[in-house]
């Protein structure tokens, strides 16, 4: 609670609000533009994969109604923009924002806090890249858990959590933890992280929300995990 206020807090600043809208705009407009012009290939491609399901098929023969797989598969397409459109501007925060944030947060509210660098920029990428390609590979491996009833909120909710928690984490303690550090903190902190994630994830199914909750997320992170740096650095002095 404490890092979604700072991050909030944080976005009352002219250049933070600049740098809350543009690249998540500009992620969401790409995936926007790709739904719309595979929209058609996407969905009769899909309605043909659920058309193959027996209880399906036998429900479309039963009813004498044949669209129901057609229809299934429009609605599993808009389901599946939010995630999408909601990946693509985290990728783009982790990337261009991230740094950015990082720099002026620390710079004004964690001045003395030591830089030990036990990440890197290219750990980072490789973290982004792996953490995008797992979400989209366990995404579609659970696609078929969207039928039951309610999983098509848990899904993707349980996944953008941990998406946020997997990319952001690395990014904000990548310069000022050590290795040791790092990993401590993902590791002990992990279930708090988890719910910082949820509730980010939730958040991003407000109306347009897609559009700033990547950005408040990674501030949310920042805050989160350099607090809990400089709090552990604090009691070792103290000790």
């Amino acid at each position: 609670m404490r890092a979604l206020r700072q991050a909030f807090e944080a976005l009352l600043s002219l250049r933070m609000i600049l740098l809350v809208i543009v690249p998540p705009l500009l992620a969401v407009l790409l995936v926007s533009v790709l739904f719309f012009v595979s929209w058609q290939g996407w969905t009769a491609g899909l309605a043909e994969f659920l058309g193959s399901f027996g209880p399906l098929n036998w429900l479309e023969r039963a009813t004498g109604f044949h669209e129901i797989a057609a229809i299934l598969a429009g609605i599993f397409l808009v389901l599946f923009f939010i995630p999408m459109a909601y990946l693509s501007a985290v990728v783009f925060t982790s990337l261009f924002v991230m740094p950015v944030a990082l720099k002026w947060i620390s710079e004004s509210d964690f001045k003395g806090l030591e830089k030990k660098r036990g990440g890197s920029f290219w750990g980072s990428l490789w973290n982004t890249v792996l953490a995008t390609i797992l979400f989209i590979i366990v995404f579609f491996i659970t696609l078929p858990f969207w039928l039951l009833p309610g999983f098509q909120m848990l899904v993707p909710l349980l996944l953008t959590a941990w998406l946020n928690k997997k990319i952001f984490m690395y990014d904000v303690l990548q310069d000022f933890a050590s290795v040791d550090e790092r990993r401590q903190i993902e590791s002990e902190e992990s279930h708090q992280l988890y719910a910082l994630g949820l509730i980010l994830a939730l958040l991003s199914y407000l109306p347009l929300a897609v559009f700033i909750v990547p950005v408040v997320s990674a501030m949310s992170f920042i805050y989160y995990g350099l607090n809990e740096l400089q709090s552990r650095r604090n009691k070792l002095k103290t000790r």
